[in-house]
């Protein structure tokens, strides 16, 4: 029996939306038309943003995080908007549509320090993420090792109050300045691999820390090095061993719970588009 496809016509795959999703769609896109820094400039090569340009970005994620849009699913209390999935993506699609950065990888690390940071921690760190006031790199890949954490050469040694860090992260894509570095190290060189691992929030002011744009043939990254950075163990997140357990909690977040939402007429549209002239052409 011939199907719909075959006599020519187009199936209708976009999501139906309810009157409360529509309401909420025109409210973020008059919002987002009013406050989006529409002279923001961005580099196409994916390098880095000029320190102009970088204060444009701040200044309107300072703006969504008041409105808790930054993490819009997450519970008010702690900076986030409180939002239902349905209207969570509807504020996704419309902010794919305006030309920014990414800007979500920020708060990847999140659930884990829910899960194993200290209440002082949490309130530190957390509130301050999800409300746009700071930037925390992910610093766990090495130039040697890649994503092969259990073999990072970092190494974080024992100092009175606190730790001494050494070595290098790299292959990393922030196009924002940081604020904190989320670092895995090697906490215990003669313990067995992924039992000897910790991680620290490391304040990227910290003495001894440099970073480096690094440029590649497909764009840029950044890379970090850590010279005798002395990080107090108030920022070790978890206990000084089970760094394994924590940063496979962060990579959960980041590829096995996140996913880019697509506007209903931007890249959807454009694979009917493509599809169309493929029949045409035929």
């Amino acid at each position: 029996m011939p199907t719909a496809a075959s006599k020519g016509e187009i199936l209708d795959f976009r999501s139906p939306y309810t009157q409360q999703q529509q309401d909420f769609r025109a409210a973020v896109r008059a919002w987002l038309i009013q406050h989006f820094p529409r002279d923001l400039k961005i580099p196409p090569d994916g390098s880095p943003l000029d320190a102009e340009n970088q204060a444009k970005v701040k200044t309107f994620r300072r703006l969504l995080g008041e409105k808790g849009w930054l993490a819009p699913s997450w519970p008010r209390e702690l900076g986030g908007g409180g939002l239902t999935s349905g209207l969570d993506v509807v504020l996704m699609e419309e902010m794919r549509r305006m030309p920014l950065p990414s800007m979500g990888d920020n708060n990847r690390w999140v659930p884990a320090m829910m899960v194993w940071g200290t209440d002082e921690q949490k309130e530190r760190f957390i509130p301050a993420c999800l409300k746009g006031e700071s930037i925390t790199w992910q610093c766990f890949n090495e130039p040697g090792s890649g994503s092969d954490f259990a073999s990072v050469s970092t190494h974080a040694v024992p100092e009175d109050g606190g730790w001494i860090i050494n070595g290098e992260k790299a292959f990393i894509t922030g196009r924002f300045d940081p604020d904190y570095l989320i670092t895995l190290a090697n906490t215990g060189k003669d313990r067995p691999r992924r039992m000897n691992l910790g991680v620290f929030m490391v304040d990227a002011n910290s003495p001894g820390l440099e970073i480096r744009n690094m440029r590649l043939l497909m764009g840029s990254e950044r890379r970090v090095r850590f010279d005798n950075v002395f990080v107090p163990d108030d920022c070790r997140i978890g206990p000084p061993y089970q760094g394994w357990e924590i940063a496979m909690s962060v990579i959960e977040a980041e590829r096995g719970g996140v996913a880019f939402r697509i506007s209903e007429d931007g890249t959807i549209e454009s694979i009917y588009q493509y599809l169309r002239d493929q029949r045409n052409d035929q």
